[in-house]
């Protein structure tokens, strides 16, 4: 007889969802930067990654879960994201080498697609990941 309840995955994630949460956190750094409060940091955050894929299932609660994760008030050093666009020899070279392919079974998500217009030429979006402290983002009233 099998075990009841839902099956032990021991803490293993699929890709897509590190791919979210690097979406979450620098859309969220973003907000942030701009002085906007933590609700609206996190409402743009899932707005953000509902205009980059619409199908990737998001919501507040998963934003604060992300947060919780990479954000700890316990850690010392936090990861924050840039997004820039790769050199255009990078770029080239990076997709000469692969191919992108949509497999969008059962629910699961994987890479997502990549579709080429030969008029246009080719941009790759980067992000490069920085170790940094925690940042601070003190209240707009707090006492000095």
């Amino acid at each position: 007889m099998a075990k009841r309840g839902r099956p032990n995955k021991n803490g293993a994630k699929p890709g897509w969802m590190l791919f979210r949460s690097f979406m979450v956190l620098h859309a969220y750094d973003q907000a942030r930067g701009r002085g906007e409060k933590r609700s609206v940091a996190i409402t743009e955050a899932v707005a953000t990654v509902r205009s980059l894929v619409p199908e990737m299932p998001i919501s507040g609660t998963e934003v604060k879960r992300v947060l919780a994760e990479f954000r700890s008030k316990d850690f010392e050093r936090a990861l924050i994201f840039k997004k820039d666009i790769a050199p255009r020899a990078e770029a080239d070279d990076w997709f000469e080498k692969l191919e992108w392919t949509v497999k969008e079974s059962r629910g699961k998500w994987e890479v997502p697609s990549f579709s080429h217009d030969e008029s246009k030429p080719r941009r790759l979006r980067a992000f490069t990941i920085y170790k940094v402290p925690l940042p601070v983002y003190p209240r707009h009233n707090s006492r000095s």
